[in-house]
């Protein structure tokens, strides 16, 4: 007896073993599906063999093996004994299909998150417990969730698993915005409960972006090999960030507000009743940014004396423009972007308030602002990038994926760029083997095509004499 059916294992594996042959994998997952409907099969009083055939998880394919089951097999019942028509198979299937799919787990994108709530060495732990009880009970409300707390670590960190959807059929969305209020809500309940604790981002560190294993890959081979082409920028990306440099394009952009941030953060600590080194650190952290945000901005004394005859002033940066204000604004919009078309729009307001703040600069301003919009292209443009290769991957596209530079181990060139991408030698070698055979492949058809156009004149002309 043949059976199509669905179960909540997942097919990608069983598809992997069946095509490479049972003999050819070590993997039980087929053994245990088959035990347990042959147990299944002897609850209800049949004693039988049971051996999965094939398995399909993609819903596409799915429907098509369905019509193909019903259209080849006469006699063809439902679970619950109803017979079903082979006259018209893809009706029959698509009715079928509509009936399972509220239990097909390919419709959730998943089923539940695993979050975690981490705190520094020597935090009382239960007091983080009730943190994130508070966290979850505020902004997942009817979801379901356990909490586990590892008190064999130094550092106290809770583990959380959260249903997906709510009894109410509500979604939980992790979205970097979302992100961000969570880790906010998160360092509010902390401080609810005597723990001094301010929710940060790498922005308000101003600490250089992180890099990929492809990035680190690509480093350490050409470490390695000096032979294999790496770029400048992915060789400092990933030497910034092991260093632990600080990001000039932030610190220039947004250094006071990041020492406002840690200055804020040291009043939650001296409220919270925080003395000693830590309280100091924070307050030096913020002082010291101040400091190196004005040295960086590029407020240095001007040749020019005060009409007082005072001390020499400063001249003001373009980050003291009016306009500055509204350009972080825009800025920060990009990063709520959540597709590549909304990417695009809101990069086309930030580089038309660059080019409106551009033409009011003095022409001493205009190659630190030049550098500065630089570097806000290219975040805006990674973080485009990144949007594409997301988009393509969540519609199943096949191939290769969008230009991304984040997730290669070399930069590739942006959409206005006209460089080409760097090739290692053999990728070069490679593609220049593909050339020649194709050429000699041209060559051969060409002689071939020349052959038959002779035997057909030949032909021709034999007809002819005759």
């Amino acid at each position: 007896m043949d059976i199509y059916g669905h179960t909540g294992e997942r097919a990608g594996r069983l598809a992997k073993v069946l095509a490479a042959g049972r003999a050819n994998s070590r993997s039980k997952a087929l053994d245990k599906i088959e035990a347990g409907l042959r147990e299944a099969m002897g609850k209800a009083g049949v004693r039988a063999a049971a051996e999965v055939m094939a398995a399909v998880g993609n819903e596409r394919k799915a429907q098509y093996f369905l019509q193909k089951f019903i259209r080849s097999h006469d006699q063809v019942r439902q679970a619950n004994g109803e017979p079903v028509s082979s006259k018209q198979p893809t009706k029959a299937a698509a009715a079928i299909y509509e009936q399972w799919r509220p239990q097909l787990s390919g419709r959730e994108r998943r089923n539940a998150y695993h979050l975690l709530f981490s705190a520094r060495a020597g935090t009382d732990a239960q007091a983080i417990v009730a943190a994130a009880r508070a966290v979850l009970e505020e902004r997942a409300p009817g979801h379901k969730f356990v909490l586990a707390h590892h008190a064999e670590t130094k550092h106290v960190h809770i583990h959380v698993m959260v249903q997906a959807r709510s009894a109410d059929g509500e979604r939980l969305t992790f979205y970097k915005a979302d992100l961000h209020a969570w880790r906010e809500a998160y360092a509010e309940k902390a401080r609810e409960h005597g723990i001094a604790m301010v929710a940060t981002r790498r922005y308000d560190h101003a600490m250089s972006r992180p890099y990929t294993k492809e990035h680190a890959g690509a480093y350490k081979r050409a470490k390695n090999d000096p032979r294999y082409p790496v770029s400048d920028k992915t060789v400092a990306r990933v030497e910034d960030k092991q260093q632990r440099r600080i990001a000039r394009g932030l610190l220039v952009a947004n250094g006071a507000a990041i020492a406002g941030l840690w200055q804020h953060t040291a009043a939650v600590m001296r409220a919270a009743g925080v003395t000693g080194p830590a309280l100091t650190a924070a307050e030096a952290i913020g002082k010291n940014l101040l400091e190196v945000h004005a040295h960086r901005a590029g407020e240095e004394p001007a040749a020019t004396v005060s009409k007082s005859g005072g001390a020499p002033r400063l001249t003001p940066s373009f980050l003291s423009h009016p306009g500055m204000k509204e350009l972080t604004r825009l800025i920060g919009a990009t990063e709520m972007a959540q597709t590549p078309l909304e990417m695009r729009q809101k990069m086309a307001r930030v580089n038309q308030a660059l080019d409106q703040m551009r033409e009011t600069l003095p022409n001493d301003e205009q190659p630190r602002f030049d550098q500065y919009r630089d570097e806000v292209n290219d975040k805006m443009h990674d973080r485009l990038a990144r949007l594409q290769y997301e988009q393509q991957k969540g519609a199943g596209g096949g191939g290769e994926a969008a230009p991304e530079r984040e997730a290669r181990g070399r930069d590739l060139p942006a959409r206005e760029d006209t460089r080409q991408p760097e090739t290692s030698p053999q990728q070069a070698e490679k593609a220049q083997q593909r050339g020649e055979q194709q050429k000699r492949s041209a060559r051969q058809k060409g002689r071939q095509a020349e052959e038959q156009d002779r035997k057909t004149q030949r032909s021709r002309g034999d007809e002819y004499e005759r």
